[in-house]
């Protein structure tokens, strides 16, 4: 270690990147151990969407499949948890040290996939939210992503194209689904491309599911989902 890591270490000791309590040891994702054991796991998810407690198959994904093949999800989303916080700070008070630390969650918590892929494609902002926010937080996650993880394929970030849609957050399902109906644009051909699509939080599945169509129109092979956090459906919190 250099002297000025040193030096640094010492003038600054780590903290954790949620409530600031004096680390020990700093791991990848900075989180002291109550924070980090408060994320939870996704207990019996289904194994389309990734919707907890709905294993094998929810009933949306039995009755309308998503054009992907399978989403994968870290952890679980509860309104007012570290991570819901923690997003909302790096996403909306452009907090850079909580992004970097949810980065190398996302990085060091992936789960083994059952397959490499040939591209990695983040979900896509429109151009004007992406200049008002200043950073693309699906492209952040999936360049941490590929640089921890190279095997799991190529980051593509300019697969995907967005045009300008209203807030997602606002809509229950419908109007989700419309809303993102043919807002993304695969300007490439991807003929027989496996795809891993990454986004920060998957609520509904309108977002990726509208991507995921877009790519396969791009004639893709298949096309996976990994996403940092998994919501119940919205009919389902009670």
């Amino acid at each position: 270690m250099r002297i000025l890591d040193v030096l640094l270490a010492v003038l600054y000791p780590p903290s954790c990147a949620h409530c600031r309590r004096p680390l020990r040891r700093a791991g990848a994702a900075r989180l002291c151990p109550p924070c980090r054991r408060s994320l939870g796991a996704i207990v019996a998810p289904c194994a389309r969407c990734a919707e907890p407690g709905a294993a094998p198959v929810c009933e949306t994904c039995a009755s309308r499949p998503p054009a992907f093949r399978r989403a994968f999800a870290l952890f679980p989303y509860r309104d007012g948890g570290v991570l819901a916080e923690a997003l909302t700070r790096w996403k909306y008070h452009r907090r850079a040290d909580v992004g970097a630390a949810l980065v190398r969650l996302f990085a060091e918590e992936a789960p083994l996939l059952p397959s490499c892929y040939d591209l990695v494609v983040p979900v896509p902002l429109h151009p004007s939210k992406l200049g008002r926010r200043g950073f693309n937080q699906a492209g952040l996650l999936a360049r941490g992503l590929c640089r921890a993880r190279p095997e799991t394929g190529r980051l593509a970030p300019t697969a995907l194209r967005r045009r300008r849609t209203g807030v997602q957050a606002r809509l229950a399902r419908p109007g989700r689904r419309a809303n993102v109906r043919g807002a993304f644009r695969a300007p490439g051909d991807l003929t027989g491309a496996r795809v891993l699509l990454i986004d920060d939080v998957l609520t509904t599945g309108a977002t990726v599911d509208a991507c995921a169509r877009e790519l396969r129109r791009a004639r893709a092979a298949a096309v996976d989902v990994l996403v940092l956090a998994r919501t119940p459906r919205p009919e389902s919190r009670r």
